[in-house]
């Protein structure tokens, strides 16, 4: 296919993104392109494409809008005139096992291990970092740091537990209506936590608040509680919704600097003053880069047999 008939392919389609990377690409250039579903997501996974792309390569990201849209482009390119291994694509899971739908791409496409992108965020070392460089808690003493660890830990596993019926209600909601949006369900309203002899309780105010909005009824309890059951059963596919699993991290972080005299007495202060100003609602961007772990298993075999592939293939 042409230059020409692709742009004339284009000027068909509803997707920006498709027009932008036409504007971008060049044959004659040594380009790697990334396409995702949002903005935040490339402040994750660019560090890790960084250390297999060569230096002479550059790195072309372009945000599609929306899972659907990321799909619908690579469906669109015509693949015996383009490099798989140099364009490559970035998908949440979402609900998607549990709704039955499409799990499995093409292998350009990758699709998180769990409900998305901020679920990788979401530990132990994230934490640390979010209380020590944004909390103000880096002069707390190791022996305070380890313990706010554990606590977040041991508070983050009850989060998840207690989200449980409303990830169920979501899935139960889509099965009938694929249209619904979890972001619909503002967990700043209704998450809250309390402490008591240093020990921190999470509390999720009324879980039947998105019931009116997802149209769930009286008679979808039943449906509710055997989701739940399948959640216990097949833990391994059981995520609490990116965005909310991020939320909750650094609420509590938030919440610790509210009660600074509790959970780091060394710095004897009431309360901390945040470093910087990052909401808690926007804060995947902030800690993305300052990732610790290893790249995740499934992302680093991904990054090699694609970017680092075509790096390979160009050099």
């Amino acid at each position: 296919m042409s230059i020409l008939n692709q742009l004339e392919e284009s000027l068909k389609s509803d997707i920006p993104a498709y027009m932008e990377f036409l504007r971008r690409f060049n044959p004659k250039k040594k380009q790697i392109f990334v396409f995702y579903e949002g903005d935040e997501d490339a402040a994750f996974y660019q560090q890790f494409i960084w250390k297999v792309k060569g230096v002479d390569v550059s790195l072309e990201e372009i945000v599609a809008g929306c899972k659907n849209n990321v799909i619908k482009i690579h469906d669109s390119l015509d693949w015996d005139h383009y490099n798989k291994n140099q364009i490559i694509f970035i998908v949440d899971r979402d609900l998607s096992y549990w709704l039955e739908e499409k799990e499995a791409f093409d292998n350009n496409v990758f699709v998180t291990d769990g409900y998305s992108f901020e679920n990788y965020i979401v530990n132990k070392l994230s934490f640390i970092d979010w209380i020590e460089r944004f909390m103000g808690f880096a002069r707390a003493s190791k022996t305070e740091i380890e313990r706010m660890a554990r606590e977040f830990e041991d508070v983050l596993y009850s989060f998840r537990e207690l989200m449980m019926p409303i990830m169920a209600k979501a899935v139960v909601a889509k099965r009938r209506d694929r249209t619904i949006s979890l972001s619909d369900y503002k967990l700043t309203n209704h998450l809250s936590f309390t402490v008591e002899v240093n020990h921190i309780t999470v509390k999720l105010n009324d879980a039947n608040a998105i019931n009116r909005k997802w149209k769930l009824q009286i008679e979808d309890s039943d449906d509710v509680a055997i989701q739940i059951e399948k959640f216990r059963k097949d833990k391994s596919h059981y995520w609490v919704r990116g965005k909310w699993d991020i939320y909750f991290m650094a609420y509590l972080g938030d919440f610790m600097r509210q009660h600074a005299k509790i959970f780091a007495p060394s710095l004897q202060k009431e309360k901390l003053n945040p470093v910087c100003d990052v909401s808690c609602t926007k804060c995947s961007t902030a800690l993305a880069p300052y990732w610790k772990k290893p790249v995740p298993q499934s992302l680093e075999l991904f990054i090699n047999q694609t970017v680092a592939q075509y790096c390979k293939e160009v050099s």
